[in-house]
Parts: C-alpha cells; sequence; structure tokens
C-alpha cells in the first residue's frame, strides 16, 4: 500500500507507512504571535497528542519548527517516539528537560532508521547553522523536505549524492517558496526542482503568517510550464501519494 502524507502546515508533515508514522516540524501552538506578533492564518489540523508518532524530526532550532508546545504534547503522548534533530535542536531538547536516551543525533550526511524509515540529513544553508533537509526512504519511494534553505548552485548535485545511497533519484520534492527569513524563492526553488527532477515537487512554507508566506499557485504554474510534475498539499488531510502521482503526471 502506499505511504500517505498529510501536511500540517508550514513545513509540518506527516508521514504514514506500513503502519508506522514520523512526524517533520510541526507547529501547532500560537508561539510565534506571542513571541513575535505574527498570527497564525490557520487552526492546527488536530490535536498535537493525536500525532503519534514513532519518531519526531525537527531540522533545525526556530519557533515555527521547533514549537516547544507542539514538541511537549508529542513527547508525552507518544512516551516511546524519540526526537531526532541536530545539534541546536537537541540542545534546545535537553534545556526543556528530554531524556539523552530519547534523542537522536543528526548531522548532514549521517543515515538513521526510525520506525521503518530510513533518514539522510542533507545540507541546508539557513540562520541556524546547524539546520538540515531530510531525504526519507518510505517503502518503495524516496522523498526531499528541503527544511530552511537558501538556494545553493551545488545543491542539487549534494542531494544527488547523497540519494545515491537509496539508488535512486527523489520521488518527491517538498520545496520552501516563501522567499524570506533565510528561505529560497519560489522562482529559486523551481530552478533546484529542474536541477533535481523529481518526480513530484510540493511548495511549502507557505500558508500560515500573512508576514512570511508565499502564493503557491506561481510556484505550480512556472515547473508545470517547464514539464514537472507539481501539486499543492492539501492542508490537514492524509493523501496517498500513489494518488498524487496518478493526478499531476506530465506526459513526456
Amino acid at each position: 500500500m502506499s505511504p500517505r502524507i498529510t501536511w500540517l502546515g508550514q513545513s509540518g508533515y506527516l508521514l504514514e507507512s506500513a503502519g508506522h508514522r514520523l512526524v517533520l516540524d510541526p507547529y501547532f501552538s500560537d508561539a510565534v504571535e506571542r513571541l513575535q506578533g505574527l498570527r497564525r492564518l490557520v487552526p492546527p489540523p488536530c490535536p498535537a497528542a493525536e500525532l503519534q508518532p514513532d519518531a519526531l524530526l525537527i531540522t533545525h532550532d526556530h519557533l515555527d519548527h521547533f514549537d516547544e508546545e507542539t514538541f511537549a504534547a508529542i513527547m508525552q503522548s507518544a512516551p516511546r517516539c524519540q526526537l531526532i534533530g541536530p545539534a541546536s535542536v537537541l540542545r534546545h531538547a535537553e534545556k526543556i528537560g528530554l531524556p539523552a536516551a530519547r534523542l537522536t543525533p543528526f548531522a548532514r550526511g549521517a543515515t538513521v532508521t526510525a520506525g521503518g524509515f530510513t533518514l539522510t540529513a542533507t545540507p541546508a544553508q539557513h540562520s541556524d547553522a546547524a539546520a538540515i533537509g531530510l531525504l526519507v526512504e518510505a517503502g518503495a519511494l524516496l522523498l526531499w523536505f528541503s527544511g530552511d534553505t537558501l538556494y545553493a548552485p551545488d545543491l542539487a548535485a549534494q542531494l544527488r549524492a547523497l540519494a545515491r545511497r537509496a539508488r535512486r533519484a527523489p520521488d518527491v520534492a517538498c520545496i520552501c517558496i516563501n522567499g524570506k527569513l533565510g528561505n529560497m524563492n519560489a522562482d529559486e526553488a523551481v530552478t533546484l526542482m529542474m536541477e533535481l527532477r523529481p518526480r513530484l515537487a510540493i511548495p511549502t512554507h507557505y500558508g500560515m503568517f500573512a508576514e512570511n508566506t508565499a502564493d503557491p499557485a506561481a510556484f505550480l504554474a512556472a515547473c508545470r510550464q517547464r514539464g514537472l510534475a507539481a501539486a499543492a498539499l492539501p492542508y490537514g488531510r492524509a493523501i496517498r501519494i500513489a494518488e498524487l502521482f496518478q493526478a499531476t503526471e506530465v506526459p513526456a
């Protein structure tokens, strides 16, 4: 059965494959509004305690990725859940009391297995110097999540080199498009997608804050004009990745 993906808003995702669950960068609170004045535009898709992942991966230590309230709800409701992340994330988690036994270090280039998924940390250029992106092997599929990153001319080559460990190019690429606060914009994201050539490109990191968003329609149109299949995910609703492929294939 095809793995399922749920967009949780901003750069948050739930992946489900063969009975296993992996959560990435969930932001379910209003911490950014309280601390930075940016009000969320959409409510959380569900209570954080309902996610029940085998593993929680946080790509870097920024409020809309490492959300302490969401983090606490997940780790308390799923006592076997392991936190996986780079050094900045693990330092934060230790500071707020997560036991070392529940921490898995994850630096760029490293590969770990968690809850039936094989994860590889990929490069990112962001204001958190430890920030990473993520390759995920889920069943027969390989997915790449950019995390927060600027465009770099050599990023596609670095990603291809890491993907060769999985013996295939990424099937799905979820890429930031907001163009602010250390992230590439939609035009740069299209350029990277043309260099990487995933089977399906998905825009991410938009729609959460009015002050830090972008219209995904421009990204989708530009991809399709260049012969690359692209789709925006529905908010908070699980969808089988095979169904996305069927709905968005671009004729050769």
